[in-house]
């Protein structure tokens, strides 16, 4: 084979692959599109606002991405849209504890604490999804993130059985967001691969 043939053979190769890469980000980004909110009005009344964790400062306060999130959620329950808060996160057991900082921060702004459920091995999107489900039994919810991390929340948690809307929990700039998306489109393929092919088992 010459190496005009093999080189014709390979960019063939790399446009298929590509074609499959933005097929599957696509469906997953996309997929639920429709269910993003960024309104409260728009929100229907559920049992459940999901929180999803998120990284904690070496201080032990909530980053600005995790702090409007649990601020978001709060919100939602206070406005009696949700009535419970699932606080979904890592325990410390992965990386670092975010529920402790989670499960403070909503108590000292009025959640009670039977109102506040916790989820501390919520290591990924995946786990908190799937521990939604069939660990607390929740079938609706609404959950609170980032925008750049919605469509892939809500591909993950409907397509493993909880019927969610999402509500957008951007409240401010946020450092390094152009990393973030670029982050999503990985991590998309991840998720596609993780409901459609073999289900991941938990990091810890």
């Amino acid at each position: 084979m010459n190496t005009k043939r093999l080189l014709t053979r390979l960019f063939a190769i790399l446009v298929i692959f590509g074609i499959i890469g933005a097929l599957m980000f696509a469906v997953v980004q996309l997929r639920y599109a429709s269910r993003i909110h960024t309104q409260n009005a728009d929100l229907p009344h559920v049992p459940y606002a999901i929180i999803l964790g998120a990284s904690v400062k070496k201080d032990g306060s909530p980053s600005s991405a995790l702090r409007d999130r649990m601020d978001t959620g709060i919100e939602l329950f206070k406005k009696g849209i949700a009535d419970r808060l699932l606080l979904s996160g890592d325990d410390g057991a992965y990386h670092v504890n975010e529920m402790s900082v989670m499960t403070r921060y909503v108590r000292e702004r009025g959640v009670p604490d039977d109102r506040a459920i916790v989820d501390g091995q919520g290591y990924r999107t995946y786990e908190s999804c799937k521990h939604a489900k069939n660990q607390v039994g929740i079938s609706r919810a609404i959950i609170v993130t980032q925008r750049f991390h919605l469509g892939r929340a809500l591909y993950l948690c409907n397509q493993l059985g909880v019927r969610v809307e999402g509500i957008v929990a951007d409240r401010a700039a946020y450092d390094k967001i152009i990393f973030f998306w670029l982050r999503e489109i990985p991590a998309s393929w991840k998720a596609w691969w993780d409901v459609n092919v073999r289900a991941p088992t938990s990091p810890i």
